[in-house]
């Protein structure tokens, strides 16, 4: 029974459902391998974490206030390998994101990242890097590199050759804000030929949303400029592509087709048959969809309605997933459980998107009703796939019943916010309800991370109408790789002693004074092990590692028995506490929780921790947990 006692550092559970900042990048190989997430292939040997393998630059003319240009210095010139951190003196810096004004860090065309740094510790993700050259903040080809956010708030980069000279990466210490650009050329490689209209430029509000200005005027979230006329939803101007040797599987014969030769303007809709298509998430097998090396998109389609993202284009060839230079297209999601794309010309021939009509591990069906929401997972579909259809959960964990009816698995929740961790979202003309249902692999003995498919119903504002809208759920990337803990722990924050009605995944406003209820629950069967809080402690930052910390529970006891009550510890798989929570230091910030915990072998220790006299503690028979978190919750400045 040991096996499942063995812990891995870097559990790290925090409770907050909230829309990615970035694209995610792919899985890494190395040799045989796939590496864990967050990890990279260094050396082409191993996979380690890049926050621990990195070259430190100490380059000071890389900095945005240095304008002398006496010497010039090019970043193409560098033989970039592997990892890097930047360094102003001896402090931490970052690649700008924001537009850096011409002849500035060293060299003529400053590079900076179009996109916001990524908010995650445990993700790498790809950032796109364009210059500022005569005027424009994009003016050379752009190109993509890898960020990862390192436990101690700094980032590493896996930076690359810029496309000319003289560019050079910037730097800087001060965070800023991203920046919003209305002025801006399209920051997308210059092989992108289809652009907007002169009048229509575009800004990025946020790390993914995208808005459009159209002559004097900024669109309305979702909408853009279209035939440089007026603002409109792409949803309702498109054209539709009815092409079937776009298929993956439609391999090439003869008849090569490339769409650098298509004069793309506008938005597109894709079909296969009458059946609406989408361009896969997936690398296309070479000499597909008709053409030598078929496109598809290397980051999630979107799972928002009322936004616009961009997306990432890559190509197939001479066994890369990424052969010719890659692109960017705008994609965005309608109501109708459909996408299109603004498409561009790729880089070069023999080179088409390609069209898929379904995912494996989407929910076969969704029905909103207007007291639930209910999905579907068929049941062959899903087992083929690898995975229990029976093993789901919804946001929260205890949300897990399921009932089976011809073929199909169906898990439900009350169609209103909180039940089972839901939330609700408005726009002008529809409420939409959302939640995440959790799926695990066939072979769950040991801690594996489940594929999250997430789903939406949206219903009219202006009206009582029964009719359902169903949305089409979205499979994040990358859900089902990831190593770690052999065992499942979660954390919730109740709304009373009860212990009985958990509050939302996402920020938690509360009243200052406020009693705290928080629950942890370990996912183990063998009820011998016992879950025992170690210590529990708040932070203003969700990084469990923060120096300043304010503690609750230490060594498995309240810190301030008049501020903390331990209701349970010691003696099943579930720990239960309450603390009076004021205003750490007197500032109104958000604070996040953590709890380390350890599995105790009841049957060899007395697992209850003995506050009196504090017992020596046996760590030959419990095991070790990294922190789990929740929050943020903020505090609710207003008087009761």
């Amino acid at each position: 029974m040991l096996s499942i006692m063995g812990v891995p550092g870097g559990l790290l559970l925090i409770l907050v459902l909230q829309i990615n900042t970035g694209s995610t990048s792919g899985a890494v190989v190395c040799g045989y391998n796939v590496c864990p997430l967050g990890m990279d292939c260094i050396n082409g040997i191993k996979c380690a974490d890049p926050c621990d393998h990195y070259t430190a630059l100490h380059d000071e003319w890389r900095s945005t206030n240095n304008t002398v240009n006496q010497v010039l210095h090019c970043d193409q010139y560098v033989n970039w390998q592997g990892w890097y951190r930047l360094f102003l003196g001896q402090t931490s810096a970052h690649i700008p994101e924001r537009c850096v004004a011409e002849n500035r860090c060293g060299t003529h065309a400053p590079l900076w990242i179009t996109e916001p740094h990524p908010t995650q510790y445990n993700k790498i993700v790809n950032r796109t890097v364009c210059n500022a050259w005569l005027g424009s903040c994009c003016h050379f080809p752009s190109h993509i590199i890898q960020v990862k956010l390192c436990y101690g708030n700094y980032y590493v980069y896996k930076l690359v050759k810029p496309s000319n000279c003289h560019l050079a990466y910037c730097a800087e210490v001060n965070r800023t804000e991203p920046a919003v650009a209305s002025t801006t050329s399209d920051p997308r490689p210059q092989s992108s030929t289809i652009a907007h209209p002169p009048t229509s430029t575009r800004s990025v509000p946020s790390a993914q949303t995208l808005q459009f200005n159209c002559e004097h005027n900024v669109c309305p979230l979702g909408m853009d400029c279209i035939n440089g006329t007026g603002c409109a939803d792409p949803c309702d101007h498109y054209t539709a592509l009815h092409d079937e040797w776009r298929s993956t599987n439609y391999a090439v014969h003869q008849g090569l087709h490339c769409d650098r030769n298509v004069n793309w303007q506008g938005w597109y809709r894709l079909f296969l048959g009458q059946t609406s298509a989408h361009i896969p998430e997936r690398c296309v097998a070479e000499n597909r969809c008709g053409t030598h090396a078929p496109l598809w998109i290397t980051e999630p389609h979107p799972a928002q309605y009322n936004e616009i993202v961009n997306r990432t284009v890559c190509n197939a060839w001479s066994g890369s997933c990424c052969r010719f230079r890659s692109h960017i297209i705008q994609v965005k999601l309608c109501y109708g459980n459909y996408y299109v794309y603004k498409l561009v010309k790729p880089s070069n021939c023999h080179l088409a998107y390609c069209a898929v009509q379904h995912h494996p591990l989407r929910p076969s069906q969704l029905i909103c009703g207007r007291d639930k929401l209910q999905v579907g997972l068929d049941l062959a579909s899903m087992t083929s796939s690898g995975f229990n259809p029976f093993t789901g959960n919804l946001a929260a964990r205890n949300c897990s019943s399921f009932r089976v009816l011809d073929g199909v698995v169906w898990y439900e929740v009350e169609a209103k916010a909180g039940p089972c961790g839901n939330t609700l979202t408005t726009n002008h003309t529809h409420a939409i309800y959302s939640n995440t249902l959790f799926i695990y692999p066939m072979d769950n003995t040991s801690f594996a991370v489940p594929v999250s498919l997430p789903f939406s119903c949206a219903y009219p504002l202006e009206t009582n109408t029964s009719l359902n809208v169903a949305v089409r759920p979205f499979l994040e990337h990358g859900g089902i790789s990831g190593s770690g803990a052999k065992v499942r722990a979660s954390m919730f924050l109740f709304r009373n002693s009860t212990y009985t009605k958990t509050y939302p995944a996402g920020q938690i406003t509360l009243p200052v004074g406020s009693p705290l209820y928080v629950g942890v629950y370990v996912d183990e069967k063998d009820t011998n092990f016992a879950a025992v809080l170690e210590d529990c402690y708040a932070t203003h930052s969700s990084n469990p590692d923060d120096p300043v910390r304010y503690s609750l529970i230490q060594n498995k006891c309240p810190t301030d028995r008049r501020q903390v009550s331990v209701v349970e510890s010691g003696s099943s798989l579930r720990a239960r506490f309450s603390a009076l929570f004021f205003l750490p230091q007197g500032e109104y910030r958000d604070v996040f929780l953590h709890c380390s915990l350890r599995l105790c072998d009841q049957r060899s220790s007395l697992c209850v921790p003995s506050c009196t006299r504090r017992a020596r503690r046996s760590l030959s028979t419990s095991t070790p947990m990294k922190p789990l978190t929740i929050g943020p919750i903020m505090w609710d400045k207003s008087p009761e």
